[in-house]
C-alpha cells in the first residue's frame, strides 16, 4: 500500500501503518515538550499511544477474523492517526453473519478491557487513592489508561450510526426482518439524528464533538447511498451493463494516437490491441502519467495496464462491481466462453443505476 509501512502478516491479512502515524507520535512529543513535559512522561505518553493502537490492531483483527469464519477474506489492516481500517472483500449479506463480524471488534476491546480489570483488582489497585486531578500515565496508572480506552473505543464503536460498527450492528438486527437496503435506510437516519444531536451539543460545549457528528453524519449517507446502489444492480448480469462499442488503440501506437481519441470523443477507456488481439486497457490518467514521465512518442504499450481484471458475462452484476471496487479496478474486460467481448467501467455502472432507479420511481 502506498505511503504505508507493512507491519506483518497474520493469518493472511496484511497489517500496514500509515506515513502519517509519524505526525501523530511528532506532535506528542512537541507539545509535551512545550509544556515543559519530563522526558519520561513524554515516553510513557508514547508509549500508551502504541499500545492503544495494538490494541486497535486487535480490533480489526476481531473483525478480519470473523469475516475469514464466513468465507470472506481482508485485503488488509492500515492503521491511521484516526484508528484503524480493515478492508474486508464484502461485508456478509446474511443479517446475523453480519452481526457477528460487526461486534467482533468491539468485542475485543470488551475482553482486553475485562482482563487490565482483572489484572488490576490482582494486584491490589486502589483507584480511591488516585488524585485525579493530578492523574498522568506513569508506571503506576499505565494499565488503567490501557483498560480506560478500551472501555471507551468499545462503547463509541457501538453506537448506533456508521461508520461505526454499532451502525452495522442495529442494520444488521433490522435486516432480520426487513429487505437490507431498508434496514440500511433505517439504521442510516438514526446515524444521522445522533449526528446532528453531537454537532449541536458540540457547538457549545466541546468542538471535537462537532467533527465527530459530521464524520457520522457523512458515513451514514455514504453507506446508505452505496446500499441502495447495490440492491438496484442485484439480479442483473454483467452483460446488461457491459459496453459493446469501445475506442481502440494500438499496442505499438504513441500516446500522441490515444490522446487524438480522448479529445476526440468523450471515452476515458481504451482497450488497447496487438496483432487484432485485446492485450490490456489505456485510462485518461495513465495517458497523463505517460506524459508526465515522458512525451507523446511513448508508447501506449508502456503505460497501459496490461493486467486487466476479467469478468464473465453471466456474473452477478452487484459481484462484479463490488469486485470492481475492492480491487481499485475503474474498468474491466469481460469475457465470453473465454474470449474477449465487451468492457465494464465504473462510470457505466453509475449510468445504469441512474436509469434503473428513474424506472423505480
Amino acid at each position: 500500500m502506498k505511503l504505508s509501512l507493512y507491519l506483518g502478516t497474520y493469518r493472511n491479512v496484511k497489517v500496514f501503518i500509515h506515513w502519517t502515524f509519524s505526525l501523530l507520535l511528532l506532535w506528542i512529543v512537541i507539545s509535551n515538550v512545550r509544556m515543559g513535559a519530563p522526558a519520561v512522561d513524554i515516553a510513557w505518553t508514547i508509549g500508551f499511544v502504541l499500545t492503544l493502537f495494538f490494541c486497535v490492531t486487535l480490533h480489526e483483527f476481531g473483525h478480519a477474523l470473523a469475516a475469514q469464519r464466513f468465507g470472506i477474506s481482508t485485503k488488509d489492516i492500515t492503521l491511521l492517526p484516526i484508528g484503524g481500517l480493515a478492508r474486508l472483500e464484502k461485508l456478509p449479506e446474511d443479517p446475523k453473519q453480519e452481526l457477528w463480524v460487526a461486534i467482533a471488534g468491539p468485542l475485543v476491546n470488551i475482553g482486553i478491557f475485562l482482563v487490565l480489570t482483572i489484572i488490576l483488582s490482582i494486584t491490589g489497585f486502589n483507584l480511591e487513592q488516585l488524585n485525579m486531578e493530578e492523574l498522568k500515565i506513569n508506571a503506576n496508572t499505565f494499565v488503567l489508561f490501557v483498560a480506560s480506552a478500551n472501555l471507551i473505543l468499545a462503547l463509541f464503536n457501538l453506537l448506533p450510526a456508521f461508520p461505526m460498527d454499532g451502525g452495522r450492528v442495529l442494520r444488521a438486527f433490522l435486516a432480520i426482518r426487513l429487505p437490507r437496503a431498508k434496514a440500511t435506510q433505517i439504521a442510516g437516519t438514526i446515524g444521522q439524528m445522533i449526528a446532528i444531536v453531537f454537532v449541536f451539543y458540540g457547538l457549545f460545549n466541546n468542538p471535537i464533538l462537532v467533527f465527530i457528528g459530521i464524520f457520522i453524519f457523512l458515513g451514514a449517507a455514504a453507506e446508505v447511498s452505496h446500499t441502495t446502489q447495490e440492491s438496484i444492480l442485484k439480479g442483473f448480469k454483467v452483460k446488461d451493463a457491459m459496453m459493446m462499442n469501445f475506442q481502440l488503440v494500438g499496442f505499438d501506437a504513441p500516446l500522441s494516437k490515444a490522446i487524438e481519441k480522448l479529445l476526440g470523443s468523450q471515452a476515458t477507456h481504451f482497450v488497447v490491441v496487438k496483432d487484432d488481439v485485446a492485450v490490456g486497457t489505456l485510462s485518461k490518467d495513465e495517458i497523463i502519467r505517460g506524459l508526465q514521465a515522458g512525451n507523446e512518442n511513448t508508447h501506449v504499450g508502456s503505460v497501459a495496464n496490461q493486467s486487466p481484471l476479467k469478468i464473465e458475462t453471466e456474473e452477478d452484476l452487484d459481484e462484479a462491481w463490488r469486485k470492481m471496487a475492492t480491487q481499485n479496478q475503474k474498468v474491466v474486460f469481460v469475457i465470453e466462453n473465454g474470449h474477449f467481448l465487451a468492457i465494464l467501467d465504473q462510470e457505466n455502472i453509475s449510468e445504469f443505476i441512474l436509469v434503473k432507479s428513474a424506472l423505480l420511481k
